[in-house]
């Protein structure tokens, strides 16, 4: 069996009580190997993973999961605690940054602008 490496970015918000959303719009449809990543790595979460190009969802409830058309998906906002979290990234992000030293070429080689959609920093 052949093993391929997946690189990539996904970054969960809490929208609810325990639950938690990362969007993401990957090149080939991962979802399936995704989302048995993150059950491993996270069992105790409740985790949705929403695939915007292909519109389908990974949801993982803490005992089982299913893959759904997420065409009809409707995602609440984030939770408050999450708010807070946001803009405490927001603005350390912008904190850190030296304005005469910015270098955007380097930054797409680091973090490609595909995945910029779905941080929250570049928004």
């Amino acid at each position: 069996m052949k093993l391929i490496a997946l690189n990539g970015l996904l970054r969960f918000s809490e929208i609810g009580n325990n639950l938690f959303y990362a969007s993401i719009h990957p090149d080939n449809n991962i979802i399936e190997n995704l989302g048995q990543h993150f059950i491993r790595r996270l069992p105790t979460q409740n985790f949705i993973i929403h695939d915007k190009i292909r519109n389908i969802a990974f949801l993982y409830n803490t005992k089982e999961y299913q893959i759904i058309d997420s065409s009809s998906l409707s995602v609440p906002n984030i939770s408050e605690e999450e708010k807070k979290y946001q803009e405490l990234w927001t603005a350390f992000f912008k904190t850190i940054a030296i304005k005469e030293r910015s270098n955007s070429r380097l930054q797409m080689q680091y973090m490609p602008k595909k995945y910029w959609e779905d941080l929250v920093e570049l928004q």
